[in-house]
């Protein structure tokens, strides 16, 4: 997955190219051969920051049993072709639940997280001291532009976005929840098929829980 450096910079230079609209894609999502969601991605560079959102629905008969939809957004700035995000925002809602989770960074580091509902259990590791770690999305953007790792969290987890060395797959390594009421590792592996001259992906397999979820452009 890592990127020669011709590549790096045919990327970067798209990017900046693009800076003045937003690139939008949009993706169907299935798994087990049927449809469950839609899925819109937008993604803004220019030459000094970085702004990225999703949002997700169901789709498809099995909505009339479980209907979810989440919101997430990214943003931050880029300094040297590294991506250091500022500010992560994840909105998820099924018809009985819904959870917020807020993340704040200042120069690197973990600054704020806010949850609602509110975490009762006591922290497993020290968030606040992590130092050089992205949120998924802004972690995600990393690698598909420059191929090297990132060290994530998303409010709940910290884990090692890994890139393989050959092949398409971003491996999930060095998982660590951060309450103790979670204790699952339920995320195993992205595998991302990009376009030859497009940042977005093309198609994305995750695996998630044992099963495999299918992101493909529409």
């Amino acid at each position: 997955m890592k990127l020669p450096f011709s590549l790096f910079l045919f990327f970067f230079i798209l990017a900046h190219a693009l800076f003045a609209r937003d690139i939008q894609e949009g993706y169907s999502i299935k798994t087990k051969g049927i449809v469950i969601g839609s899925l819109s991605w937008s993604l803004k560079i220019d030459d000094n920051s970085y702004k990225t959102s999703i949002k997700l629905k169901n789709k498809g008969f099995l909505s009339r049993f479980y209907g979810f939809s989440g919101d997430y957004l990214a943003e931050g700035t880029i300094q040297n072709n590294r991506f250091i995000p500022t500010r992560y925002v994840q909105i998820w809602k099924t018809s009985n639940q819904k959870k917020y989770v807020e993340l704040k960074f200042k120069g690197g580091v973990v600054e704020k997280l806010s949850l609602n509902p509110k975490e009762t259990e006591v922290a497993r590791i020290q968030y606040k001291k992590l130092e050089n770690y992205k949120d998924p999305l802004s972690s995600l953007i990393s690698i598909l532009i420059t191929g090297i790792k990132s060290y994530t969290i998303d409010g709940r987890r910290v884990y090692l976005l890994s890139p393989e060395k050959e092949g398409n797959k971003i491996l999930i390594k060095k998982y660590t929840n951060i309450w103790t009421d979670h204790k699952r590792n339920d995320l195993e592996y992205l595998e991302v098929k990009q376009g030859e001259r497009n940042i977005l992906p093309e198609k994305i397999i995750i695996k998630f829980k044992g099963s495999l979820f299918y992101l493909t452009k529409i």
